[in-house]
């Protein structure tokens, strides 16, 4: 659930509006998403804690702004269907060429240890990549 930027996404707001238990912001004023820590908020991603893989959160309907890795509205990024395509296409790929297997226990804390030069990724990740045997039967592409 690592966001794409560790920074925050940023925004000018073009007229004055009303934040329940905030006030009013006026014009001008620079607004800023943090996207880390919106996309590890247990009371938005619980109740599995946020930190564990759990890919079955993303059945739950949740409010449409509690995920914007890519940001959203008019100004979203212009390479995001891109990106979910060759993210896609490499996942397939991946999958079908090989098994992959964790390398020893150590690998097990592997998102516990990030590095954020602009992309937040896991500093160090061991898995064994074992290639499949995958052999073609011509009589079915006959």
């Amino acid at each position: 659930m690592y966001p794409v930027s560790p920074g925050p996404l940023t925004r000018q707001s073009a007229e004055d509006f009303y934040i329940k238990d905030i006030g009013t912001l006026p014009a001008g004023t620079r607004i800023a998403v943090d996207m880390y820590n919106l996309h590890y908020n247990p009371d938005l991603w619980g109740p599995v804690d946020p930190h564990v893989f759990y890919p079955e959160r993303f059945s739950t309907k949740r409010h449409p702004l509690a995920w914007i890795s890519f940001g959203a509205g008019p100004r979203h990024c212009i390479g995001m269907r891109f990106a979910f395509l060759e993210m896609k296409m490499m996942l397939i790929y991946l999958l079908k060429t090989y098994s992959i297997t964790e390398c020893g226990g150590e690998s097990r804390k592997w998102f516990e240890q990030l590095t954020e030069p602009f992309v937040i990724t896991p500093a160090r990740a061991i898995f064994r990549l074992h290639r499949r045997d995958i052999t073609i039967n011509r009589t079915l592409l006959d």
